[in-house]
Order: structure tokens, then sequence, then C-alpha cells
């Protein structure tokens, strides 16, 4: 191996050990959620309102008609957040389409 292998070896792995460290010293904690609606056969995971909120129902019983579907997503996020400074660095959450990025001064969800 040559030498200016070992030395970039050597500089990644000092660069990974340090954002492991700062890692641990802010508190990051990484936020990752979901769940899904699985209806029974014979039944359709069907829309309450007009926000993401679903409910298993009988499915249409003609077989030609478009369904809904069987499994829906109910929570689906991802985030990133810097605890002890009570910084959040980005919460995506895909069910409800809204994408939050860098803020000061918001604690994690629990």
């Amino acid at each position: 191996m040559s030498r200016r292998v070992r030395t970039a070896l050597r500089s990644i792995a000092i660069a990974l050990g340090a954002v492991v460290l700062f890692g641990f010293a802010v508190g990051a904690r990484p936020v990752y959620a979901y769940n899904e609606l699985r209806c029974p056969t014979g039944y359709t995971a069907q829309p309450v309102t007009i926000a993401p909120v679903f409910v298993c129902r009988p499915a249409i019983p003609d077989p030609t008609a478009i369904q809904w579907p069987q499994v829906v997503a109910t929570q689906h996020e991802i985030a990133l957040y810097l605890s002890k400074l009570r910084v959040r660095v980005f919460h995506i959450d895909f069910v409800w389409g809204t994408w939050h990025w860098f803020a000061f001064d918001v604690a994690p969800p629990p």
C-alpha cells in the first residue's frame, strides 16, 4: 500500500472520528418513524377526510372498478436533531408533505 493511500485513509478515519465525537457531544438524535395501515382481505384503506387519515372499509364489489389501496402509510418521518443544543437540522414528513429545515430552540419529538 502506497504512502498516499495510507495518508488518505488516516485522514478519512480522523475526519469520521471527529464527526462521531461531535455527534456524541451535541446529542445528535436521528429520528426515523414509519407506520402503516394494513387492511384485511376484502377491505381497502379509504380516506376519512382530506387529511391523510384512513380507515378500513369493505372494497367495492365491482371487480372492474379501480380500488383504494389495501396498505397505506400513516406515518413516515425522517429527522435529525442536536438535542443538547436544541437545534433541528431537518425534519421531513412524507405523509403530510412537510419539510422543516434548520431552526434553533426546537426540542426533538418524544
